[in-house]
């Protein structure tokens, strides 16, 4: 059965019978919240608040990895990090139902940080510091990043896939090119000997501002990688970033000191991520979902902003960490 068909079954008798099948008993309001890699709806709970059920999408990640991320959420839960965990039910917290995983989570209510708030980036840098402080050890089953691996790998299925006009193909050959060869010598001189373990998806989306302190959400992407990776995502100043880097980095500081060598890897996970999100949507584009949220994915306009785009990144080369 393929993902895409797995997903299609998850009408709202199906989501239902999955929540109660953990013995809670929905009032059956379902409502569908933004995620395209995993479906996640609210499900109304009778006399309680609605819990958060999250479908993983089959084939994406083991078993073995699904049940490491839920237990460090509940290991930093019980070391006070502020983070969304999964529920427990009779000492469990992933559940299978009609061939595909699920985990259920309270909600969650408050705001996103705010671009451009100095104060909230310091206040960012905090948990992020305090995330990597409770989390002293690698993962063992989740991925390790490989930044120049996902340039050349994306890079290769967006080439070989039937959607980059056909024109554009020389051009983004040769830039995908220079942009591994620009990454390869930043990493010889800034990777770090050791990985730790890291959010590796901390954009303004995953964190939410409730009770007056950011809580991390949805770490469907935790994995072994470096401390600006969970950081980089908030600077929103390509031009003169420092200001915006330095309350981070403070903010960071009050729990572990921060390898400022590791800013010589922003451009290289910019890049990265550019080449990645084009190449996401590619793979998934079997899945109707991605059709109805992304239909200018096809449009030659989109290629040549895609391509515009990584030509900028070459020259803006070095900004972040000037």
């Amino acid at each position: 059965m393929s993902a895409t068909h797995t997903f299609s079954s998850l009408v709202p008798d199906v989501i239902l019978d999955a929540v109660e099948s953990t013995g809670l008993w929905s009032d059956s309001r379902i409502y569908p919240l933004n995620s395209y890699e995993n479906r996640v709806y609210q499900v109304g709970i009778e006399d309680s608040s609605p819990v958060i059920a999250k479908f993983y999408r089959p084939e994406r990640w083991t078993e073995a990895q699904i049940r490491e991320e839920h237990d460090t959420l509940l290991a930093l839960q019980e070391q006070g990090v502020p983070v969304v965990a999964p529920l427990a039910f009779e000492g469990k917290t992933l559940f299978l139902h009609n061939d595909i995983y699920f985990a259920l989570s309270a909600k969650l209510t408050g705001q996103h940080p705010e671009a451009d708030n100095l104060d909230q980036l310091y206040q960012l840098g905090e948990r992020m510091g305090q995330l990597h402080h409770a989390m002293p050890t690698p993962f063992t089953h989740r991925i390790s990043v490989s930044p120049l691996e996902q340039i050349e790998q994306a890079g290769a299925q967006i080439l070989a896939g039937e959607h980059l006009p056909q024109r554009l193909k020389t051009d983004y050959q040769k830039q995908i090119s220079r942009l591994h060869e620009m990454s390869a010598a930043q990493l010889n001189v800034y990777w770090p000997t050791e990985l730790r373990a890291v959010h590796g998806d901390s954009h303004r989306s995953n964190l939410m501002l409730h009770n007056e302190e950011f809580h991390l959400l949805d770490f469907d992407d935790c994995q072994n990688g470096v401390a600006v990776q969970d950081l980089w995502l908030h600077l929103t100043q390509t031009e003169n970033p420092r200001q915006q880097l330095s309350e981070m980095i403070e903010g960071y500081e009050t729990y572990l000191p921060f390898d400022t060598r590791e800013l010589g890897l922003i451009d290289v996970f910019k890049s990265a991520r550019i080449v990645n999100y084009a190449a996401w949507l590619q793979q998934r584009w079997n899945d109707p979902a991605f059709v109805k949220a992304f239909p200018w994915f096809t449009s030659e306009e989109y290629w040549i902003n895609h391509l515009n785009e990584l030509k900028s990144c070459e020259l803006e080369w070095g900004n972040m960490s000037r």
